[in-house]
């Protein structure tokens, strides 16, 4: 089967291809990649290129995902899909929902919340937000948005109890 080499791909399509390279780089390199997915490296290399129309089938994404949590970027391809669909990837709290914590996880969500801004009128009072002013914003929302997750998992806990 011979791939088109030359052709130009929509924006769309090159994020994700750039998405890809960065998923292949965290992983080890294309020969790593096409080793671990049984290919060939030159497919691996078409995945790859902005001016082939080749893409790997989502079980590929999804097995280097897997085995490349905790480096930058993870999980690369999914991330640039979800905002390609006007969804944001947070992680979910590392809690076991019991039901009963709905009290303790509202009194962390305001302590968040305070924390959040904070942050933010620290950001702005020379009226410029740096680089690193915004990643402890980042930083900031992502708990409050954590948190919220967590309550929003308590209280699907006890809906599930009162059902049964």
């Amino acid at each position: 089967m011979s791939v088109e080499r030359n052709i130009t791909l929509p924006p769309e399509q090159q994020e994700i291809k750039e998405a890809f390279r960065a998923l292949v780089k965290a992983y080890g390199g294309q020969d790593a990649v096409a080793k671990r997915l049984g290919t060939r490296q030159q497919r691996i290399s078409d995945f790859c290129s902005t001016t082939t129309d080749a893409f790997p089938r989502a079980d590929e994404i999804a097995t280097l995902e897997a085995e490349t949590v905790g480096y930058p970027g993870h999980p690369h391809v999914t991330t640039v899909l979800a905002r390609q669909r006007l969804r944001e990837l947070v992680p979910t709290p590392n809690i076991t929902a019991t039901g009963r914590d709905l009290l303790m996880l509202f009194a962390r969500q305001s302590k968040g919340n305070s924390e959040l801004a904070e942050a933010i009128l620290e950001a702005h009072e020379d009226e410029h937000v740096d680089c690193a002013e915004a990643e402890q914003i980042e930083a900031a929302a992502d708990q409050v948005i954590a948190t919220a997750l967590a309550i929003r998992a308590e209280a699907r806990m006890i809906q599930r109890e009162y059902r049964q």
